[in-house]
């Protein structure tokens, strides 16, 4: 009998310790989240319409009013008469033309990544309740201008940003101003990571002007948040990366690690250095050629990623955890 109750402890134990304690039931979750198609909204609508839209926008949310029109459109929104006549010079440009109609044909994927982006905050709510959550998902026409910004209230989407590298109006965009690494990570398979990733960096976790290392736990804990709140998302869609390029970092992480310790730029508060090892570019500054860009985002991602590994914290203990604290327990990779 002893043994028979040693045994089913033991099951017990191991069960237990098998499950993910971030693998929540969203079920019965319900959030007031709005979806808005800024672009087809405004462009199918009459000129009264349309100042009755953007007034009510300005109202809602001042800071996404202006920056899907006056920053990325250049249509200013001071004047009734500006801001029809900006409307106007936006919509009958032959090449928006072509754009609105390859966006109209987006609808599943803006359903689809609407979902996701939903699903995700609807995690975050239940593993982190005092975090905020997005109340409005905006998918907009912005010029290029942007792939994802977020306001206090809202996310954005710069759906012409997710046609993917391969379609015909990408491959048309001059390639002084979009080079070839930068219609790559044009694919609608980053959107919904690139939602989420704005609105922790926007609301959540704000840079910080420490040094490297506290920039590079940053990326790590919003990266790694992000794989926890949107499973269904592959990392290396989480990381912006192609297949190989994640590999690459993968065997690279020991010698990258090396390299920073040996020209000891963990504690240097350097803007340079980090938009050399965090920013997107056609590689990482300072690595081979051959290297992904933001190696420094990736380590980062790699060390929190031990640390929940280890620890098992919940999400506000690990958004509270000083960058030092998760560092020092990073173990190299042998």
């Amino acid at each position: 009998m002893i043994q028979k109750l040693g045994i089913l402890v033991l099951l017990v134990g191991l069960f237990a310790c098998s499950q993910d304690p971030y693998d929540v039931n969203i079920d019965q979750v319900h959030l007031k989240v709005k979806y808005l198609n800024l672009d087809s909204t405004f462009r199918y609508s009459t000129p009264r319409q349309q100042i009755s839209e953007i007034k009510q926008l300005i109202k809602t949310d001042f800071d996404l009013s202006q920056f899907c029109f006056p920053y990325a459109l250049q249509v200013s929104t001071k004047t009734d008469s500006a801001f029809i006549n900006g409307l106007q010079r936006t919509y009958s440009h032959p090449f928006y033309k072509q754009i609105g109609k390859s966006l109209d044909k987006r609808r599943k994927w803006r359903y689809l990544t609407l979902e996701q982006i939903k699903a995700g905050m609807k995690r975050l709510h239940v593993l982190a309740p005092k975090v905020p959550v997005v109340q409005t998902i905006c998918f907009a026409y912005t010029q290029f201008a942007a792939s994802a910004y977020a306001s206090d209230k809202s996310i954005v989407l710069g759906q012409e940003r997710y046609l993917g590298p391969e379609h015909p109006l990408i491959k048309t965009l001059p390639a002084q101003q979009f080079y070839d690494w930068i219609k790559e990570g044009m694919s609608p398979e980053y959107a919904t990571s690139d939602a989420l990733l704005i609105w922790l960096s926007s609301n959540v976790l704000k840079p910080t002007d420490e040094n490297l290392a506290s920039e590079m736990i940053r990326w790590g804990k919003m990266l790694a948040i992000t794989e926890i709140i949107a499973p269904e998302i592959p990392l290396h869609h989480v990381l912006r990366y192609a297949k190989p390029d994640l590999d690459w970092a993968l065997k690279a992480e020991r010698g990258f690690w090396e390299y920073l310790v040996d020209q000891q730029f963990l504690f240097k508060n350097d803007q340079e250095l980090n938009m050399n090892l965090l920013n997107e570019g056609p590689y990482t500054i300072g690595l081979p050629q051959e290297s992904p860009d933001r190696m420094g985002r990736f380590l980062g991602y790699r060390i929190v990623k031990q640390y929940i590994d280890q620890e098992q914290p919940s999400l506000q203990a690990l958004l509270d955890t000083p960058y030092h604290q998760i560092l020092k327990k990073y173990e190299v990779p042998k």
